[in-house]
This record gives C-alpha cells, structure tokens and sequence, in this order.
C-alpha cells in the first residue's frame, strides 16, 4: 500500500506546528553557532558529535513530517467490510458510517480514524493506527535533541566558557611568570568542576533533582584552578 497523503486544515495546529518547527529551527542554527563549531575548533570536542547531532534534527525532521502528513487510518465513506467480520464493526453515531471496533470519531478533522490515539495539535494531525509509529519516533528525538543541546549548553556555560573567560583575562606577562607553575599544577579534570557544580562525586545523583545539594570539599591543589 502506497503512502496516503492526509492534510488537516486546522490554523490552531498550523501555529502548533509552526512552532515546533521554530524552535527545530533554533537548536539546528543556533546551537551549533554557539556551542558546536568554536568549541570544536578549539578542540574541546570531536567532530562526530557535531555529525550525530545533526542526525538527530534530520530524524527528527523527517519524524515530524511524516507524522503531519501520513494518514492516520482514516476510514472512506462506503467502507468494504469482509464477510464473516461484521460483528467486529459498528456504527458510527456521529458520522452514521460503519467502522471497526476501537475507531474513535476525531470532532476537530471530522471523520473515524482507526485505532484513534488522540488528535495532536503539535503535528496537525491524529495519531492513530498508520502513524502511531511515527508519532512515537517523533517523541524519542525530541527528546534526544532536546537532552543533547541542554547537555552541550550546560557544557558551554558551566565549563568551557570560564575556561575561556580564564584564558582572555591572563595578560601575557602573567602567562610567562605563571608558565612553569601551571606546567607543574594538575589541571581539574571536568569530572571535578562537575562534581563541585551539583555537590556530590556521584554522578547518577547529578540527574536526581529529589535530593539536597551539600558542598563538595575541594582538594587543596585544585582550590585556586578552574
């Protein structure tokens, strides 16, 4: 079966979708200005990570188009019910069509969808039985992107920006006299900046927002380093 093209007109859920594309649009410029590229030509991070992040927006993309767009499972006017199945249909009371059983009549695109979810303003759409798999891809890199830009952002302002900020403010005869000592001082590895930030060593209690941040003794060498 060919994929079948279904377009709602409904403008409340073309300023949804609108807004979801603006802010795909937003993670996909400005993330990668800000963040990505200068600190990958600084070599704080791999190229690979800039490849999979843009991999992420393109199935995201394509997971939101194609969830808009495909036909939930819209049933026709004169549907053609097989013999020895109609004790599974029943009539609509809405639209006075028959339709399987576990068909939901959709009041905002008007008609029975099969295995109706619910109608998604954000795609524009209802989610039923031909692109309830796509709603749910939709879902999962939403929610990838989302977590890998935050953990970029964080990463941005929380470590490599005072690292940066650190190195602008050292003048150049500051670098020389302090050359040999900071050749002989440990470097904070970022496990310790992060460590001090949510105030426990743990770092499974660093995603736990249920507990009581405690200040982190900081080691004597690594007291005065960013």
């Amino acid at each position: 079966m060919g994929l079948r093209i279904h377009f709602v007109v409904d403008p409340h859920g073309w300023c949804c979708m609108g807004l979801i594309v603006f802010v795909w649009l937003y993670n996909i410029v400005i993330i990668p200005k800000i963040v990505l590229f200068p600190h990958y030509e600084e070599g704080h991070i791999p190229g690979i990570l800039i490849i999979i992040f843009y991999g992420i927006a393109i199935f995201c993309l394509v997971a939101l188009v194609r969830a808009s767009i495909t036909d939930p499972g819209r049933l026709p006017e004169n549907p053609k019910i097989p013999h020895g199945e109609r004790e599974f249909w029943e009539l609509c009371n809405k639209c006075n069509l028959m339709r399987p059983k576990r068909s939901h009549h959709c009041s905002r695109c008007g008609h029975c969808v099969r295995r109706m979810d619910h109608h998604c303003p954000w795609i524009n759409n209802c989610v039923g039985e031909d692109n309830h798999w796509l709603f749910l891809q939709l879902c999962f890199y939403t929610e990838l992107l989302t977590c890998y830009a935050l953990m970029f952002s964080f990463c941005h302002y929380y470590y490599f920006l005072p690292l940066k900020k650190r190195n602008l403010d050292t003048t150049s005869i500051e670098k020389m006299s302090n050359c040999c000592e900071e050749i002989s001082r440990p470097r904070k590895p970022w496990q310790q900046t992060f460590s001090e930030v949510f105030g426990t060593r743990w770092k499974i209690l660093w995603f736990i927002p249920f507990r009581q941040r405690q200040p982190l003794r900081v080691p004597y060498h690594f007291a005065n380093h960013v």
